[in-house]
């Protein structure tokens, strides 16, 4: 994944999966590679632009991203995630993630986009040709 530029990325919000659509542009023919997250928990992006190039999409600690986004998660308890059970408890929330397979993904970039996905899975699909985004 290391140099993909991220064109595109979808959200099924019912379905509980996202998707970054992915080109590999550095030779002929581009390779296009999906990163498709299932059973979606939470995710949060930042620094989306146009061109965005991935460095790596990486399994990370669910502790540790809970913990490095504490003050995140506390200003979204309030419009319904991490649910109220967990507010102002973040072992709790760590133990209940882990507890349901709930496994943290960091999406690291040389420019643009990055952030981090709550999600059941992650898998990677070649595609062989860019994927249409209406």
């Amino acid at each position: 994944m290391h140099d993909n530029f991220v064109y595109a990325y979808s959200v099924d919000c019912e379905g509980r999966r996202l998707t970054l659509h992915t080109a590999f542009r550095d030779r002929e023919p581009h390779e296009f590679t999906d990163v498709i997250f299932r059973d979606v928990v939470a995710h949060h992006f930042e620094h989306v632009l146009p061109g965005n190039i991935l460095f790596d999409v990486e399994e990370a600690d669910v502790a540790g991203v809970v913990r490095e986004n504490a003050g995140l998660l506390a200003d979204s308890w309030r419009y319904g995630w991490p649910p109220v059970e967990y507010r102002g408890n973040l072992d709790v929330l760590v133990e209940s993630l882990k507890a349901s397979s709930v496994r943290a993904y960091a999406i690291g970039s040389s420019y643009g986009l990055s952030g981090w996905v709550f999600a059941g899975s992650c898998e990677r699909v070649s595609r062989g040709e860019a994927t249409r985004v209406a």
